[in-house]
């Protein structure tokens, strides 16, 4: 099987060669060649000059050919400046300052006409060939309004910012369906126009609420932005939803409309594939720490996620959560050498 089918079978339940794989931030700061252009190309330029940005998207890809899928480089903080707001990026994230009154005032998004980037590195890469899986993703609107209402990366958890939404019920629920219809409006681009061959939403911060604000803010606005996806994307693709830090959110999550639920490395991969495996395909979970250390602890916990998930169809084998900048590259390679090898 090539990687974009054994991806796909994975997502859809069914027999595979092997375990696919991929990781979250594959493309990007561990790697030599990554920090290269990084040295002479601008954040915004990387990801908006569609030969860069299909050039980074690919490149581990090129490093490591056992990865089934390319994840476009991007981020989920790109669509801001088509509201009104500079993103400026280095040494943590600064955004404009935000206020709720500031939404009347917000045009119409449209993805194709405002943040194209992403779509368009995918339809790049499309062109170069169709063995590898396409992904593209977007990050939930609870997550985005954390940065927009912090003003970037200032406050790691978010008090300020969520004690506005708290505070400020009926305006957050603007700003989270207004956000809610940008992110559904992005990922739909990034299948009919970049032909994705599936999508991820990122929640990261969605494990600092409770079950039950999160059934009142999180999860209201993601239902709306997938259902905003559902309705205009030309193509039936896979959905798969990750969240950091949100074992206790996962019933909720899993009544979302997603096809793959994607595990922190702190979840119980094995009862989750036991008792949820017929329903959703479940990607994770390597501890994205053991990227950093010896490569035979690497091997054990990359052996040891293999025999949690078992050989049901319907897993696909990535990181907690994304990779970091001193990720080795040779503990990576012995990774994927024992994903390809699989259970022993």
């Amino acid at each position: 099987m090539e990687g974009k089918e054994r991806l796909l079978a994975a997502l859809n339940k069914t027999e595979v060669d092997r375990v696919p794989v991929w990781f979250m931030r594959q493309a990007g700061r561990h790697l030599p060649e990554y920090r290269k252009i990084a040295k002479e190309k601008d954040f915004w330029t990387r990801c908006m000059d569609v030969d860069i940005c299909s050039k980074i998207t690919l490149q581990p890809l090129d490093r490591y050919p056992e990865i089934d899928a390319a994840i476009v480089f991007s981020d989920i903080l790109t669509p801001l400046p088509a509201l009104g707001y500079e993103v400026r990026y280095g040494n943590g994230i600064r955004i404009d300052k935000f206020d709720f009154e500031q939404i009347d005032d917000w045009a119409d998004f449209n993805a194709r006409k405002d943040a194209p980037w992403a779509a368009d590195a995918l339809a790049e890469i499309g062109e170069l060939g169709d063995t590898k899986a396409r992904l593209g993703f977007a990050g939930c609107p609870w997550t985005i309004s954390m940065y927009l209402l912090s003003g970037g990366t200032g406050d790691k958890d978010f008090h300020s910012a969520r004690a506005s939404i708290f505070s400020n019920t009926k305006m957050a629920d603007e700003l989270l369906g207004r956000v809610a219809d940008v992110v559904g409006d992005l990922l739909a681009d990034q299948v009919n126009y970049g032909r994705a061959d599936a999508v991820q939403l990122f929640d990261t911060w969605a494990g600092l609420l409770s079950p039950e604000q999160y059934e009142r803010f999180g999860k209201k606005a993601t239902a709306r932005a997938i259902g905003v996806f559902r309705e205009k994307a030309k193509n039936d693709v896979p959905l798969i939803h990750y969240a950091k830090g949100s074992g206790h959110l996962h019933e909720q999550i899993r009544s979302l409309d997603i096809d793959a639920i994607s595990l922190d490395w702190r979840d119980d991969l094995y009862t989750n594939r036991r008792d949820y495996g017929n329903d959703l395909a479940i990607q994770g979970n390597l501890d994205p720490s053991y990227l950093h250390g010896s490569q035979l602890g690497a091997i054990d916990a990359a052996r040891s996620v293999l025999e949690k998930a078992g050989n049901r169809p319907g897993h696909i084998f990535n990181l907690g959560h994304g990779m970091t900048p001193d990720s080795k590259i040779e503990n990576v390679e012995a990774v994927l050498k024992t994903v390809a090898g699989g259970i022993k």
